[in-house]
């Protein structure tokens, strides 16, 4: 391999990152860079030199992609959500929210922010030029998941009923498009499926606008019924559409108050 294709990087450089690549190592990391020179501030050094000039992409202290060696002034970037899946490590998660609605077509608007829930962490972090979000979620929110494969890695996504019940919980734009993803795709799902999950999510909120909703779509009773009898015992009336005010018609079998 000729130095001078690689102008701008040192021989201990270009054999670390050769080495990676020839090992096909997913990331480089800073256990990965000791074990090669034996010399943890040499590494460290080296490590840093990369990323400054470049050729790593970090992702976390001492865990980074490799630009690959072959890739044209560094113009290279990992799938998004690859990189998500390297971010959580160990700590369940799945990608969620506005980067499935897109991605199942509840929405044609490209998310900026790619939505990470996960049972360990919130925060923010970008990652290359593209910004991450984590979303701390409980245990007994963690359900619904699909496996999806990218680039030969099994990715954690929420499935399209769990991602309904998501938009539900957390709609894009005016109330009013719940209705729509609703309408749109109550054919295309496993509607057993999806009434399961809102009697499973720990929102009773959800699970009314949606019996509501659902109602008015002519889902027959037997799916109703069955979501009907996990209200709870509670009076408590919840408005339809948050964004508005209380004033509207009670509906007392949903225990609703449509105010839209």
């Amino acid at each position: 391999m000729s130095q001078k294709r690689y102008k701008g990087l040192s021989k201990d450089e270009l054999y670390l990152i050769s080495r990676a690549e020839y090992e096909k190592q997913k990331l480089l990391t800073g256990e990965y860079a000791k074990k090669v020179f034996g010399n943890p501030k040499k590494a460290a050094n080296i490590l840093d030199k990369l990323k400054r000039k470049g050729r790593l992409i970090q992702i976390e202290r001492g865990k980074y992609f490799i630009v690959p060696i072959k890739s044209p002034n560094q113009l290279w970037s990992p799938n998004e959500f690859v990189t998500a899946k390297y971010w959580m490590g160990n700590t369940p998660y799945y990608l969620g929210h506005f980067s499935m609605y897109n991605y199942w077509g509840f929405t044609e608007q490209i998310p900026q922010t790619v939505f990470v829930l996960n049972t360990g962490k919130s925060r923010t972090k970008i990652i290359g030029n593209v910004r991450y979000k984590a979303v701390k979620i409980g245990a007994s929110k963690y359900y619904g998941i699909a496996k999806i494969k990218i680039d030969d890695e099994e990715i954690c996504v929420s499935d399209k009923e769990r991602t309904l019940v998501d938009f539900i919980y957390n709609p894009v734009g005016s109330f009013e498009n719940i209705k729509k993803v609703l309408k749109d795709n109550i054919k295309k799902i496993d509607i057993n499926k999806f009434i399961g999950y809102l009697i499973r999510f720990p929102v009773v909120a959800v699970r009314k606008r949606a019996g509501y909703l659902l109602e008015e779509l002519k889902l027959p009773d037997l799916y109703l019924s069955r979501l009907k009898s996990h209200l709870g015992g509670s009076d408590t009336f919840i408005v339809l559409d948050p964004a508005r005010s209380r004033s509207g018609k009670m509906n007392k079998d949903w225990g609703i108050i449509v105010n839209r």
